[in-house]
Parts: structure tokens; sequence; C-alpha cells
């Protein structure tokens, strides 16, 4: 198949790099990976939308509620102003009430987690694009997209 799956896969598949070179590499793939764009194609708050070079990774499950520390579904790029803010809360009840929220967002956030949390070296991956097709949402991406083009997320499909 060629992809590399499941949220542990840079820490535990790359036995040939030091722990602390595996972990860097996990945290820049979720940088690379995740759709929202700046103006530049630079990546985004996942929250605000916004770019900055501080961006860090905010648990979107926290920690202290029992989210996954190393888990690529549980991580989001976050400005440190939206990481801050949120603190421990829970997600979609601190994010909803802000101006920045979206609906379109929110589906992005929803569709990282969803690809992120089910896609293994054991998923057929054929039965994973029926899904992202049913509901509308396209691939991310992968070894297969040689140029490097990002896909719109939310692209609708023709019936």
């Amino acid at each position: 198949m060629g992809m590399m799956n499941g949220p542990n896969e840079l820490l535990h598949s790359l036995s040939e790099l030091r722990p602390g070179e595996a972990k860097r590499r996990f945290r820049k793939s979720i940088f690379e990976d995740f759709p929202t764009r700046g103006p530049f194609g630079q990546c985004a708050c996942a929250y605000c939308g916004q770019w900055s070079e501080k961006l860090t990774l905010d648990h979107i499950v926290p920690k202290s509620k029992g989210g996954a520390h190393f888990a690529k579904h549980n991580l989001a790029p976050s400005c440190l102003a939206c990481n801050a803010d949120k603190g421990s809360l829970p997600v979609f009840e601190w994010w909803r009430p802000l101006e920045c929220w979206t609906e379109e967002r929110e589906e992005i956030l929803l569709s990282w987690i969803h690809a992120n949390s089910f896609v293994s070296a054991h998923t057929d991956l054929s039965n994973w694009e029926a899904w992202c097709e049913a509901t509308q949402r396209t691939l991310p991406i992968h070894e297969d997209n040689k140029k490097g083009a990002r896909l719109p997320l939310l692209t609708m499909y023709a019936a």
C-alpha cells in the first residue's frame, strides 16, 4: 500500500531514528498533513485559522481528561492564544461560542480525528475511500500524491 498509517507510526516504525528525532518527525507530520492552511500554504491554527510561526500542538481531548498523548487523531495545530485559552476544557464547549468558530473548521477537525483514528495498516483503503465519498470528505495527503498538492477537505461529489 505504501502509506504510513496509525497514530503512532512515526514513533514506533522508525527504529533507525533516536526517540527524540522520531518525536520531532511525528510532530512535523501533523503540521504538514493538517488541512487548514495560511495564505502561503503554511499550516494554520485548527481553531481560529490564523497563521503563526509559533504554532503548538493542542490535545483535542486534554491529557488530564484521558486524551492520548502521542496519537495523531488527538493532536491539532493551534496558535499559542487558542491553546492557552482552551486549556483543559472540552473542545466544542470552548470553541463553539467563539467568533472564530465556523462549521467548516469544525468539519475539518472532525474529519482529521476520524481519518487518523480508524486508518491503520489493517484497514482496507477502498472502504475508507467509500466512507470519505459518502460523507463528502476527501482523503488526506499521502504518498500517492507525489506533487504535494493539498486536496480540499470539503469537496462536494457529484451524485
